[in-house]
């Protein structure tokens, strides 16, 4: 049986990207660069399997990252709110994204426009990151987990 690895990249406006050294990935990696928006990655980052980066205006990945499967990274979110009567489709609020040196972002993070992520920070697995994040520190998403019983009636 032969074995055959396919890995599909994807970039947008690729004047929007510089690259570092040694960048891996593994299937599926989407960059999107628009409206002038640019991603700057360091040397030696590693992302896994479907991740996505968009950029309207600046993400900045640091040296020495690892990058989980299904990440989503975006620097803007629709314009919403009664000046636009409602969400706009092509109108954006922006803000830059910096993900710092030795990062570790686990799978299935979703990271959100003006965030800071210092060195060695570390990303907890489904975490949603929507304010900056202290260098060397896990980053954890607390929820809580609600066993509620079934109450049938008899017929």
């Amino acid at each position: 049986m032969m074995k055959i690895k396919i890995s599909i990249f994807k970039i947008s406006h690729p004047h929007g990207l510089v690259v570092g050294r040694k960048l891996r990935f593994r299937k599926r990696l989407n960059l999107r660069a628009d409206a002038g928006g640019k991603i700057n990655i360091g040397d030696y980052v590693f992302f896994n399997n479907d991740v996505s980066i968009n950029a309207r205006e600046l993400v900045t990945i640091g040296n020495h990252v690892l990058i989980g499967e299904n990440v989503k990274i975006y620097d803007h979110n629709h314009a919403f709110g009664k000046k636009y009567e409602g969400v706009q489709p092509d109108t954006f609020k922006t803000d830059s994204i910096t993900i710092g040196d030795g990062v570790w972002i686990g799978s299935n993070v979703t990271i959100l426009k003006g965030v800071t992520i210092g060195s060695k920070a570390i990303i907890a697995a489904g975490t949603v990151v929507n304010r900056d994040v202290q260098p060397s520190v896990i980053y954890q998403e607390q929820r809580s987990v609600q066993e509620i019983p079934i109450h049938y009636r008899e017929d």
